[in-house]
């Protein structure tokens, strides 16, 4: 019997940084690159190493969800950190530069398996105002 597996995305602290590249102040689309700073903990599932090769994070997958999951737009991906275990906190990365509307926007992190699996991306969500 195989056990299901669980992803110990825990938390998003804060999507914690949203830098302008534009320099306006209008309403209208603007550059921005987006820094996500989240905790993991690889008790559940381990990240993925030469003796765990399945059932392991492989990277992490940053997201945008306000349209909905359905309709996330992928911002980028990180691999998992080399050597990981435990309770990790503070695992960060910037997305590279994107066109915004000033709006709220959702944001979500996946923990994704090799073999594509992801973790619920309503379980580490964060809402940015950029604007």
């Amino acid at each position: 019997m195989k056990v299901a597996l669980q992803f110990g995305l825990v938390f998003l602290l804060l999507a914690s940084s949203v830098s302008s590249l534009s320099g306006n102040t209008h309403k209208s689309p603007s550059r921005h690159s987006i820094t996500f700073t989240f905790d993991y903990d690889f008790r559940l599932t381990p990240a993925c190493s030469p003796k765990a090769t399945q059932d392991c994070v492989q990277q992490f997958n940053l997201y945008e969800i306000s349209p909905g999951i359905p309709n996330r737009v992928r911002l980028g991906s990180i691999p998992a950190p080399v050597g990981a275990t435990g309770y990790v906190k503070g695992i960060s990365a910037t997305t590279k530069p994107f066109l915004w509307v000033p709006a709220k926007h959702r944001l979500a992190v996946s923990a994704q398996t090799p073999d594509g699996r992801e973790s619920d991306l309503s379980a580490c969500t964060a809402v940015v105002k950029i604007g």
